[in-house]
């Protein structure tokens, strides 16, 4: 009789979740609707496209393999084939789109708690997590420290501590500036827009914990005591960390730029890989590149640096 009220129960409950986000679907394309009705070049662009004929899928040509060889270090976002551009065409003062990927689950903390989540991330008015920019700035320069010590340890002549310090302005001012945007999940703004919407028309069944809860997740963990080999008293906890294999962007430019700021901050970009809390542990591992006009500038620019530095051993 128990385990009957308990499979009605779950079945209850999964009946409202489904018809939750069914609700939430409806509710999402009524206002994409809204708004064709006040843009009717919209409406008539996407109708030329529903009756557009599909374009045949063909296999790609052996030529388009990828050309990069695997490496466990390498995440996966990198190893997608893109064609290699030179330098030459790179404007180094134009904006620069940074993307970031969670290779593992991610923890970027709020500095905030309540009585459900000990650590809480980040996240914006509608719940939707961000990666804020003065963080990942700081990470940033942390970064192009540990390529400047590497080099230097090799023997190669790629950064060094002052031309880090004038492009970050740590310590001291100048006219050559790094500025990052916040990093946002992708289509961000149509996200943001929709569950806003959401928000606002149902506030009894979306609210901000609610769509957090679509992109995170909870942690639990606890302390053993070294007598008894079971948990300690009053030692568990939990803290919530962005799922993995979320992808994050945003802008960056540098005031006043020329080709080495871009130089430092590709070595920076590549070597960044752990962000967050308990990287020890296995989280917070991720993966960075930078493009510029929907294409990959960050392998040219190191393939033309660590070439040059090798020529000059």
């Amino acid at each position: 009789m128990a385990k009957k009220k308990k499979n009605t129960a779950a079945m209850r409950r999964q009946a409202e979740l489904e018809k939750r986000q069914q609700l939430g679907k409806n509710a999402a394309k009524k206002n994409r609707e809204k708004q064709l009705q006040n843009q009717p070049y919209k409406k008539v662009a996407i109708q030329q496209a529903a009756q557009a004929p599909a374009k045949k899928v063909t296999d790609a040509p052996a030529s388009a393999a990828p050309v990069w060889k695997r490496e466990d270090n390498i995440a996966p976002m990198l190893l997608t084939y893109k064609p290699s551009i030179k330098t030459q065409s790179i404007d180094f003062t134009a904006p620069i789109t940074i993307r970031v990927q969670s290779l593992s689950p991610l923890h970027l903390g709020s500095g905030q708690a309540d009585v459900n989540v000990d650590a809480e991330v980040i996240h914006d008015d509608t719940g939707l997590p961000y990666f804020p920019a003065k963080r990942f700035k700081g990470l940033l320069y942390e970064s192009a420290l540990e390529v400047a010590e590497m080099s230097e340890l090799a023997g190669l002549n790629l950064l060094n501590k002052n031309e880090i310090d004038a492009l970050f302005q740590h310590g001291c001012l100048g006219d050559t500036q790094l500025i990052v945007s916040n990093l946002y999940l992708e289509d961000y703004e149509q996200m943001h827009e929709d569950w806003n919407y959401l928000q606002e028309e149902f506030p009894a069944l979306f609210q901000v914990t609610d769509v957090l809860e679509q992109y995170t997740s909870l942690r639990y963990q606890t302390k053993l005591d070294r007598e008894t080999g079971t948990a300690a008293d009053t030692s568990l906890h939990n803290m919530r960390v962005v799922d993995e294999g979320l992808s994050f962007e945003g802008q960056c430019c540098v005031q006043n730029g020329n080709r080495r700021a871009l130089e430092i901050l590709a070595l920076a970009l590549r070597n960044l890989s752990q962000s967050g809390l308990k990287r020890t542990r296995g989280f917070g591992r991720i993966a960075c590149t930078m493009e510029q006009d929907g294409k990959d500038i960050l392998r040219p620019i190191l393939r033309e640096m660590l070439t040059a530095a090798e020529r000059s051993l």
